[in-house]
């Protein structure tokens, strides 16, 4: 055989190499084939015909969980009840879009209710929205004041942008039509609802990082972080559920410590039953039957540590958020007292001393608190007590300079939604 007819042979083959597999892509495409079709169960195969093609994304995601394993199908979850708010007709089945934990609770109640009881549901939306958004009886089932007020900063910056920014994160907590609260999808990825991402910081590292709650920076900081970092390629994130203990992982993760059953810890899906105190607040206040919920944490702990360890850092973490209280009260009386005699205009965030007062609470002493109660020296130091102090001298001397000149006169006080009560 010469070489032109090898050379013209070995460009035929490869030839009808590309054209087979391009039809069998094809083929595969158009006929709805997945390699991951044969877990679909009842209607899930009805919904496969067209996901297959409109989404294949999720249907790979979902074909590869635990919920297509054990033959869950997709109208199990989508499943809408007749009348519903939520309820759409979807090729002849009703089915809601966005599953709610209503959804979830047929299947998952105890973990539903321990959400709703949690920080994570009506009281994050609150947090923005004050008691505007919730009816009388909402705001009775969840214990939320009926006075409380709005979030003027969130709603100063404009929905146009709140809506890509803190709604994002508080939407965990955000009413649905339905009559439910919150989004288990914030931590519980669809469709393949991965226990070992669940169970990973950087699902809480989405929210919980930045300026005013560094929880993720300062996990990654601490000694466990740095643990994670070095080992938790080897620790078994699939570990059945209540089986949890050092054995598999030599160091706690977000959920470990705050959710997981982990060693004699039960688990839970109320991320405040093992806090002591609520942290974010002007003023650090102990939470409700306190004591109950820091033996909670400690039982955690104490897989690892011995208990003179324990209470050394309980102790001193209490101090730091004393300390922090007490320079946040400083600075909130300074302020207080010059909106009181007129020396500063009175409406929220109309001057930089409220920017400057907001930040000694909401980023430093935050910081502090968060820092001392996870490890994280350098959050309790630099971004923490020593930001605090230079803003603090820096307020005084504010103050004095403001004295000094007298009172002044102020324009008509805006009325807007930004600053006046519910």
């Amino acid at each position: 055989m010469n070489k032109t007819v090898m050379w013209r042979n070995l460009v035929l083959a490869l030839v009808v190499t590309l054209a087979v597999a391009f039809f069998l892509n094809w083929w595969n495409f158009k006929s709805g084939s997945n390699p991951v079709a044969k877990n679909f169960a009842g209607n899930g195969g009805n919904c496969l015909s067209c996901h297959n093609q409109t989404t294949p994304g999720v249907v790979k995601q979902y074909g590869e969980s635990k919920h297509a394993e054990n033959k869950v199908s997709c109208l199990d979850c989508h499943r809408g009840d007749s009348g519903g708010k939520l309820t759409v007709n979807h090729y002849d089945n009703q089915i809601v879009f966005k599953p709610t934990p209503l959804n979830c609770s047929r299947c998952h109640p105890a973990q539903s209710q321990q959400f709703d009881h949690s920080r994570h549901s009506a009281p994050a939306w609150y947090a923005q929205t004050g008691a505007t958004a919730f009816t009388d009886k909402q705001l009775k089932q969840y214990g939320l004041s009926s006075t409380g007020k709005y979030n003027d900063l969130y709603h100063m910056e404009n929905p146009d942008v709140t809506k890509m920014a803190c709604e994002v994160c508080h939407g965990i907590g955000k009413p649905n039509g339905d009559g439910s609260f919150g989004d288990c999808t914030k931590c519980h990825l669809t469709h393949s609802f991965s226990l070992a991402q669940a169970r990973k910081p950087e699902i809480c590292g989405s929210c919980h990082l930045g300026p005013d709650h560094p929880q993720k920076e300062i996990y990654e900081e601490s000694l466990h972080g740095v643990q994670y970092a070095d080992k938790g390629n080897t620790w078994d994130w699939n570990a059945p559920a209540g089986t949890l203990s050092s054995k598999n992982f030599s160091a706690p993760t977000c959920a470990i410590c705050h959710i997981s059953a982990f060693g004699a810890a039960p688990g839970t899906h109320n991320v405040g039953d093992r806090l002591s105190w609520m942290l974010t607040p002007a003023q650090a206040v102990k939470r409700p039957d306190w004591q109950t919920h820091r033996l909670n944490m400690q039982t955690v702990c104490l897989e690892c540590h011995a208990n003179s360890f324990v209470q050394d850092l309980y102790d001193n973490a209490d101090k730091v958020v004393q300390q922090s209280n007490s320079n946040v009260a400083t600075a909130q009386t300074i302020i207080k007292n010059l909106k009181d005699q007129k020396l500063v205009p009175s409406a929220p965030f109309s001057s930089s001393i409220d920017f400057k007062g907001f930040e000694i609470w909401h980023h430093e002493g935050r910081r502090m608190r968060f820092g001392a109660f996870m490890n994280g020296p350098d959050y309790v130091q630099w971004h923490g007590i020593y930001e605090q102090l230079l803003d603090l001298t820096e307020l005084k001397e504010w103050d004095a300079d403001i004295r000094s000149k007298g009172p002044r006169q102020f324009t008509a006080q805006d009325t807007s939604k930004s600053t006046k009560n519910p």
